[in-house]
């Protein structure tokens, strides 16, 4: 008997490697392809402020960082292989956000 790979296995879609130029801004388009999105989810991701864009003046051009690019990539994965919404989503944003927050605390106390 031979074994059949799935190709939707979260194994296959881990992410993949990503190396930005630092301190480089990405436009919408190229934003979404290099975090493996539509245009449309990154939109949607920004207006429930999961990823956050730097706006240009003076017009307010959305542009990316690769801080924004990785959240959108975490935000993905979480959609798509652990199937959570977008308030599960937020929920664990914002523990991780405070989880990171008291070890910050942490390390300042034990280093008085």
């Amino acid at each position: 008997m031979k074994k059949q790979s799935v190709p939707d296995s979260p194994a296959v879609l881990a992410l993949e490697l990503f190396l930005p130029k630092p301190s480089v801004f990405y436009s919408l388009d190229a934003a979404a392809r290099l975090a493996g999105v539509s245009r449309r989810s990154l939109l949607l991701y920004c207006r429930e402020g999961l990823v956050r864009p730097v706006l240009q003046p003076p017009y307010g051009v959305m542009e990316f960082t690769e801080e924004a690019i990785y959240a959108a990539r975490r935000v993905e994965l979480l959609r798509t292989v652990h199937g959570l919404d977008v308030a599960a989503i937020k929920f664990v944003f914002e523990l991780l956000e405070e989880v990171e927050r008291l070890r910050a605390e942490v390390r300042f106390l034990r280093n008085p």
